[in-house]
């Protein structure tokens, strides 16, 4: 008869086979997780594949920048990626481009030579992984919670600049967590995208040594023609010259007479020129905030209403139906989300006082610029003017040009109001027509004896020396026509002179130009 195993003998070799189960089960756990590692892996190869094809055909730094960030979030599944460049003379690095990011990074943000060297990137440096630091600049300002970062560097192995990639604490739950498991493919990535940094910067300045030449050959050829025609057209003039020379003489004199004529009609142009630039400035700068009470308004009717409606129900309230009503009340209220209501009646309110506090001020800077005709000596504030002056003008320069201001302690001057403020207004205008993009113009005030002085400066294209001492000539323009009188600043010069003062400009081409104004505060003292 076979012998039946005992209870232990049964129990041991069940416990053998769950253990193998067990081993086999982990044996299988870990063959999954290696082949997803894999797939990832492959994944990822071939997304840097797609990208290397995809940003070779970038035409400007700032679209290989672009493309850069917008595959690293694709490749690696993160939320967001900045791309940085070193720049060796701030030794800062500062974004070229980012992606995915809930506060947009502004460009003025840089990591300093001290946040560099506590990294050790200055010389092969190595990928790390940051738990950031909330509120720390700049990715703790920018929410993330969890930062990649990956240095590359030149031929010289000089750093070049950093590619990040990064969750936020806001999104964590949605993404995986970056852990050094990620270092491996993203350094494969870095050093993919540095290879094809060098190839693009180094195609772009190929690219740009072949349009200088070509160019110079073409600037060279044209000279020749030139040349060629300013001959041959010399030698036409030198025939006619003589019989030209009579007839300008008495051309001039009939020119004189003519030109006479029409300084007069252009000196009033200028001054309905000024009329206009005011109206259209006065018409755009109030339609915003208008616009924005007219909208704040209707929406304010609207929740006033649904509150209306709740203290309606409170006003049938008796002693036989209060829980009744209340219920009433109750529903009305979560139907018309009256907590939300009243919040948005106070933000309403709010932003309605901000709209007629914006109209007032320019109806304040109105009334002090318009009085461009007054001839009457008076007493005045230089601040008031120039801000109000700005506050027309604030339509062409807004969202552009950075305006500062330093005004110093000066006292109230003898003057014609409405004259200097038509000087602030050609000069200003000047300034902003001269700043092409972006750029700042700063004002200053400063009392020097008995005068005081104020400085407009620009960063603009600046005046050539060759033109500079021609600008306050009547007529005398270097815009294009249409666009301008030529007598801004000759009217300027008058009135300056009429105050007994004196006006002079400084000037660096490609730097900006500054106008020196200096009044007598008495005009008694000259």
């Amino acid at each position: 008869m076979e012998k039946i195993p005992s209870y232990d003998e049964l129990k041991n070799n069940c416990d053998d086979f769950q253990a193998q189960i067990i081993r086999f089960l982990k044996v299988e756990q870990d063959l999954v997780n290696a082949r997803s590692k894999l797939d990832r892996d492959l994944s990822r190869f071939k997304a840097i594949q797609t990208y290397s094809q995809k940003v070779i055909n970038a035409l400007s730094l700032e679209e290989f920048a672009s493309i850069t960030v917008e595959s690293v979030v694709e490749t690696f599944e993160v939320e967001c990626s900045a791309f940085f460049m070193y720049n060796k003379s701030g030794n800062a690095l500062t974004v070229q481009s980012q992606f995915g990011f809930d506060n947009e990074i502004k460009n003025e943000w840089q990591l300093n030579g001290e946040w560099i060297s506590l990294k050790g990137f200055q010389k092969n440096g190595k990928v790390s992984i940051d738990q950031v630091v909330p509120d720390s600049v700049p990715f703790g300002k920018a929410g993330l919670y969890k930062v990649i970062f990956s240095p590359y560097y030149d031929e010289d192995e000089n750093l070049h600049g950093m590619l990040t990639g990064g969750v936020s604490n806001s999104k964590k739950a949605y993404y995986d967590e970056i852990t050094e498991e990620l270092i491996p493919s993203f350094m494969v990535f870095t050093q993919q995208m540095s290879s094809l940094l060098r190839n693009f910067e180094a195609k772009q300045f190929l690219d740009m040594k072949v349009q200088q030449r070509t160019a110079e050959v073409v600037n060279q050829k044209k000279e020749i023609e030139n040349i060629n025609e300013e001959l041959k057209q010399q030698k036409e003039e030198l025939q006619t010259t003589n019989e030209i020379l009579e007839n300008q003489k008495e051309e001039l004199q009939k020119t004189l007479e003519r030109l006479k004529f029409a300084q007069s009609q252009l000196v009033q142009s200028e001054k309905m020129a000024s009329l206009g630039q005011l109206v259209a400035g006065i018409a755009h700068e109030i339609n915003n905030p208008v616009t924005f009470i007219s909208a704040g308004v209707e929406s304010l009717n609207t929740n006033l209403e649904e509150v209306r409606q709740v203290l309606d129900i409170y006003h049938r309230i008796t002693p036989r139906n209060v829980a009744e009503k209340i219920k009433e009340i109750e529903d009305l209220k979560g139907k018309i989300d009256y907590n939300e209501a009243l919040r948005e009646i106070g933000n309403l309110i709010d932003s309605i006082k901000h709209g007629t506090e914006r109209t007032s001020e320019i109806v304040r800077g109105l009334r002090t610029f318009s009085r461009l005709d007054e001839d009457v000596l008076k007493v005045a504030n230089i601040h008031e003017g120039l801000d109000s002056t700005l506050i027309l003008l604030r339509n062409k320069y807004k969202q552009r040009i950075e305006i500062e201001k330093h005004y110093g302690n000066i006292p109230e001057i003898e003057c014609y109001p409405g004259q200097l403020n038509q000087v602030f207004m050609n000069i200003l205008s000047n300034a902003i027509d001269a700043i092409d993009d972006k750029g700042t113009i700063t004002i200053s005030t400063v009392k020097s004896n008995d005068k005081v002085q104020v400085s407009i400066k620009d960063t603009g294209r600046g005046i050539p020396e060759n033109i500079r001492t021609r600008i306050f000539e009547p007529f005398f323009t270097t815009k294009e026509v249409g666009h301008g009188t030529g007598l801004g600043l000759s009217i300027s010069h008058g009135i300056i002179e009429k105050h007994k003062g004196k006006i002079k400009v400084i000037s660096e081409v490609e730097k900006g130009s500054e106008f020196v104004i200096s009044l007598p505060v008495k005009q008694g003292k000259g």
